[in-house]
């Protein structure tokens, strides 16, 4: 903005018509020192008229686009032919149907721009003033002219007559550009541009240049290998888009002019601004309406949820707490009963534990003819005292028998024998001895240790669940 604004000061010396009606824009092209070594930047300013702006601006935006920039044709067409490695300036020469543009750039920095009034239209019409045909049937001969096997001498006089003067000017504005101080000599002149293949202009060019002279091509600088064209459509498009092309680059360092206006870029950047603005009232909106909606869901959510709480606690209060209460009941009774029962069987006897010690202990030779066995309680009733045993505890019944031996020592016999079992204990011979010849009978009298005791007592022990 401040090299805008310098240049413009300046503009009433180089721009023909009023400055308050031009748009300017300027690029620096290069650092020079003058005589006295101060530092200055070579400036090149791109001016245009406001009205021809103003309607560049109002074709866009009536095709709904938004304008972001406004370069010359030259500086495209820097651009478009800029290589990075050039040792030396290259001239870039395009000549269209009225106009012919002279571009030295060095690396797609323009140095020097050139408008020349002579383009391919002058051709054309010495083409049909030498034959007396129409333009359009000149400009057909014209485009096969340089086609070999076209011999019209007429036509090829007249076409090169025409060339003659075209290629003097080129001359003419490369040999001013290589004479402008701190310019150095072009590399190259590439030609471009719908008229750039008239017949004999590269070989006459070539003759008055000290440089080569080739026809370049735009679509090489890029690539085009996706493009749906046949090579034949793609040679025929050629030479019209080079300046298409290089407005489409995005050269590093190349010279770029921007004469849009401050006031429309500032129009567009201000609807940016608000589109943005609106986008984000719209994002900020979408943001409450779904924190809404989640809120909404979320309470609805919470609400199902203390609902089903509440059928669940109805459920609970009406179905499974008198169903519990009743299994509580049941549970008690059953306890109850079972309490009841513990006494019938609290000092109950297995008789069959007892017999079966007998059967163990009792020696061989010995013969039981009689047994009467006794508990020391009756079932339901509390266990009356009892004689305590050799062991120390409390024998829960007593029993008596009438033993038979075959001699006196087995009566010893079957006392030493009875007395290591664990159950029946204190085993004594009472009363007399009955003897005869082949035996001896005697009776014996025993307590039952608790040993012996039921085992149906724990079941009427455990807490029904």
């Amino acid at each position: 903005d401040e090299l805008d604004d310098a240049v413009r000061l300046q503009a009433d010396d180089v721009v023909p018509f009023p400055v308050d009606k031009t748009v300017i824009s300027a690029a620096v092209t290069a650092q020079v020192s003058d005589g006295e070594g101060a530092t200055k930047l070579r400036v090149l300013a791109a001016a245009a008229h406001r009205e021809l702006i103003d309607s560049v601006v109002s074709a866009v935006e009536a095709a709904d686009l938004e304008p972001i920039g406004i370069d010359l044709n030259s500086a495209a067409l820097a651009r478009t032919f800029a290589d990075p490695e050039a040792t030396a300036p290259d001239v870039v020469v395009s000549i269209g149907a009225g106009l012919t543009m002279v571009v030295a750039h060095h690396q797609g920095v323009v140095l020097f721009i050139r408008t020349i009034n002579v383009g391919g239209d002058a051709i054309t019409q010495a083409i049909a003033g030498a034959l007396d045909v129409p333009v359009p049937d000149a400009e057909n001969i014209k485009r096969q002219l340089a086609v070999t096997g076209y011999s019209d001498e007429r036509a090829i006089d007249a076409a090169l007559f025409a060339v003659d003067e075209l290629v003097g000017e080129i001359h003419s504005s490369v040999r001013f550009y290589s004479t402008l101080p701190g310019r150095s000599a072009p590399g190259r002149v590439l030609l471009t541009g719908s008229a750039a293949r008239s017949v004999g202009l590269v070989e006459k060019l070539q003759h008055r240049l000290d440089v080569p002279v080739q026809l370049a091509s735009s679509l090489a600088t890029v690539d085009a290998s996706r493009l749906p064209i046949s090579p034949s459509e793609a040679a025929g498009i050629d030479p019209a888009i080079p300046v298409s092309v290089g407005l489409a680059m995005q050269t590093p360092g190349a010279t770029r002019f921007n004469l849009l206006p401050r006031e429309v870029t500032g129009k567009y950047a201000e609807r940016r601004v608000r589109r943005m603005l609106v986008m984000a009232a719209v994002v900020v909106l979408v943001a409450l309406l779904g924190a809404t909606a989640w809120r909404i869901l979320s309470i609805r959510s919470t609400e199902h949820d203390v609902s089903a709480l509440n059928s669940q606690l109805h459920f609970i209060q009406t179905v499974e707490i008198p169903k519990y209460d009743k299994a509580v009941r049941l549970a008690n009774e059953a306890t109850k009963l079972q309490s009841s029962l513990k006494p019938l069987v609290a000092n109950e006897v297995d008789w069959l534990v007892v017999l079966n010690q007998l059967g163990q202990y009792l020696p061989p030779n010995a013969v039981v003819s009689t047994l009467t066995m006794t508990a020391s309680s009756s079932p339901g009733q509390t266990a009356t005292s009892a004689a305590p045993t050799t062991t120390g505890g409390k024998a829960i019944g007593t029993g008596q028998a009438t033993i038979t031996v075959p001699a006196f020592p087995e009566v010893t016999t079957f006392g030493q024998t009875m007395g290591k079992s664990p159950v029946v204990l204190n085993v004594t011979v009472t009363g007399n001895l009955s003897t005869s010849n082949a035996s001896v009978t005697f009776p014996a009298t025993f307590a039952i240790s608790q040993l012996a005791h039921g085992q149906r007592l724990s079941l009427f022990s455990q807490r029904i669940p």
